[in-house]
């Protein structure tokens, strides 16, 4: 699946709405997910050993770190002081901009329960994404191969492709295009979606393109589900959290 199978849209005042709640660039978990759902929660994208996720939870019991809303993978990654540690559990950091395919399916079968519109769905994908355009191949990374869906990103060579000429989704300083179709098409991306809703906004996932977290918006019973379900490494989250690597002053 992934954004070939959408349908392209230039009806980019859809995402007005997102637009009016966003908060300043950078500044805060409002800066990426639209501001004024009842709850939010911040899925943590896994490290990986060999075939195997590693959880963030994981990396910060061998470091000695402290899990908490705001952590950082750098911090939790570093060994507190004076903290004796055995070899690394994760050999490859977590994706940037992406949530892998086992954590996604996950995600869609809960969101496509807290709404009336599964079927009319709206993605957006950074438009910077190189392979998107003719001019460039690309070595990409993707989440491939059954029955292992939690298997890592492995290297494959995608094929130049035609040159998108729709509208695009102006946000602060990111430009997105848009496609439609039903909930079920968020999964199997290379990169991304970066933000994706339901006709009906009941609720919205953002997906930064240079962070290895993903933030859902929505109401308590969603937000409370993402949380609990067993193969989502999440947290609550508020819309005044801090995101950059800094942020995490537990750590620190």
């Amino acid at each position: 699946m992934g954004w070939e199978t959408l349908t392209p849209s230039d009806e980019v005042e859809a995402a007005d709405w997102i637009r009016d709640r966003l908060h300043p660039f950078a500044q805060d978990v409002g800066s990426i997910v639209p501001d004024g759902f009842d709850a939010y929660a911040r899925i943590f994208h896994p490290a990986w050993r060999s075939l195997d996720q590693v959880r963030w939870s994981e990396v910060a019991a061998w470091s000695g770190r402290t899990v908490h809303p705001e952590m950082q993978f750098s911090p939790i990654a570093t060994p507190a002081p004076g903290r004796p540690t055995g070899p690394e559990p994760w050999s490859q950091d977590p994706r940037v901009g992406v949530l892998a395919n086992i954590q996604t399916n996950a995600l869609i079968a809960l969101l496509a329960r807290h709404t009336s519109t599964p079927e009319a769905c709206f993605f957006c994908l950074w438009d910077g994404y190189g392979y998107l355009y003719g001019s460039v191949a690309r070595m990409s990374f993707r989440f491939e191969g059954e029955p292992t869906p939690n298997a890592p990103p492995r290297a494959v060579t995608r094929p130049r492709r035609p040159k998108l000429r729709q509208s695009r989704v102006r946000l602060p300083y990111r430009d997105y295009l848009l496609f439609t179709g039903s909930v079920q098409q968020g999964a199997g991306w290379e990169d991304g979606p970066n933000l994706w809703w339901p006709a009906d906004r009941t609720w919205c996932v953002a997906s930064e393109i240079d962070f290895p977290y993903t933030y859902v918006g929505g109401s308590r019973s969603l937000i409370e589900e993402v949380v609990a379900h067993p193969l989502l490494e999440s947290l609550p989250a508020t819309t005044s959290d801090g995101i950059t690597a800094d942020s995490d002053k537990v750590n620190s």
